[in-house]
């Protein structure tokens, strides 16, 4: 049976990924961040199978099919609906983003460009809505570097094994981050500078090097209390993340606590896989639909945005704000409802957005049951969620500490 731990891996950073953007306590989203972002690259990494430098285009055409065509399709679409969002008050000139950024309606000129930049450079996607999507770029310009500098390795005679290609790579990847972030360059030709793609590069090689040595590693309960250590320190006093740019001492900071993050989470997902109920299978279709999240999460806000407006009564101007609406308080919990809408609004969309185009001829007869459908869906699907969220997370608290007693009752070395 095959195990799940890593789609539930990814669910796990999903969620930090979402919670990062909407809490109201900036420690949570440090917390959050130094491990969020990196663990998928590490998971890249993970599951780069050797086999692919013999047959590198279809490696290529994979990672194509699963990075490049979702981000044409959905940049696209977010481009294309941008000066939509002004009119509607979803976005408004006149409400600055968190990071500064004035949004504006695109000219032709613009938006002709923009298309431009999506298509041959993977930049230019909507700066307010879209800017998670740089992981996109970067999972995939990292996976052909990867792919590039093995097949390099193994037609290398002083490598005798992948082991060596791996470490290879990572002083490779190491090396130039030093020089890049020491001398201030920048990787002409990709978009913000190529930090954050060398970055991944280097992830990519821990990933791999963790798969290719896991089965001699001991990990254990002293290992996971070491991991603890690592994280909590620096994210509490020295709060790194992935960044467009950093300093050398941002980049140091970076790799050892991010890496000891994922070791937590990939022991607490093996934990979890082991259950076999609703949050269990909840957590693994988010995993699953990772990508989709990622994509559409600040987005999905802005629903939040509007509840959050009507709850305190205030004007519409405060849905445009971005990510979230600085109305209400911190201490009121409605972040659990931008939580909630940027993990599951996304996938409930895409998800009706397939029932209703599978084998559906789309005409004008038709637009009335479309409609129907659309509406029935997501009603019985907000039911669902709201029975699931409740009943799961009652089980899935109740299970994990259950799980989490066994194992660390058989990892007390008393026993042995």
């Amino acid at each position: 049976m095959r195990s799940h731990s890593f789609s539930i891996l990814k669910a796990f950073a999903t969620i930090l990924l979402v919670a990062a953007a909407c809490t109201p306590w900036p420690v949570v989203a440090d917390f959050s961040i130094l491990i969020a972002q990196p663990a998928f690259f590490l998971c890249m990494g993970y599951f780069f199978n050797t086999t692919n430098g013999q047959n590198p285009a279809q490696y290529v055409e994979r990672r194509a099919r699963r990075l490049y065509v979702p981000f044409l399709r959905w940049s696209l679409l977010l481009l294309i609906l941008h000066n939509l969002w002004f009119p509607l008050g979803i976005l408004d000139a006149a409400v600055p983003a968190a990071d500064g950024v004035q949004p504006h309606p695109y000219s032709w000129h613009e938006f002709s460009q923009r298309l431009w930049s999506i298509g041959l450079n993977m930049s230019g996607y909507d700066d307010q809505l879209g800017e998670p999507l740089w992981m996109f770029r970067a999972m995939l310009l990292a996976s052909l570097g990867f792919l590039i500098l093995f097949i390099i390795g193994r037609k290398m005679s002083r490598f005798e094994t992948d082991k060596e290609i791996g470490w290879a790579i990572f002083v490779i990847s190491f090396a130039l981050l030093v020089w890049q972030v020491q001398g201030g360059f920048i990787v002409t030709g990709v978009a913000q500078g190529g930090y954050r793609e060398l970055l991944s590069l280097l992830f990519m090689a821990c990933g791999f090097l963790f798969r290719q040595y896991r089965e001699k590693l001991e990990i254990d309960w002293r290992t996971y209390l070491l991991c603890l250590c690592l994280w909590i320190p620096f994210a509490w006093f020295y709060p790194v993340a992935m960044y467009p740019e950093a300093d050398l001492q941002h980049f140091l900071a970076l790799p050892l606590p991010a890496c000891a993050g994922f070791l937590l989470m990939l022991g607490l997902s093996e934990v979890v896989a082991k259950q076999d109920n609703i949050a269990t299978r909840t957590l693994i279709f988010i995993g699953e639909s990772s990508l989709c999240i990622i994509a559409f999460h600040l987005l999905a806000f802005k629903f939040a945005n509007m509840l959050k407006v009507g709850i305190y009564g205030l004007p519409w101007q405060h849905v445009a704000e971005n990510p979230i609406t600085s109305g209400g308080h911190w201490w009121d919990g409605l972040w659990l409802i931008y939580l909630a809408c940027g993990v599951a609004l996304p996938v409930l969309v895409r998800q009706a957005f397939l029932r209703l185009t599978d084998g559906r001829r789309w005409s004008i007869g038709k637009w009335g049951d479309t409609l129907f459908d659309l509406l029935l869906l997501i009603i019985v699907t907000i039911l669902r969620i709201i029975k699931a969220i409740a009943l799961g997370i009652y089980r899935f608290i109740l299970n994990f500490f259950r799980a989490l007693g066994e194992f660390l009752r058989a990892s007390n070395p008393k026993d042995e």
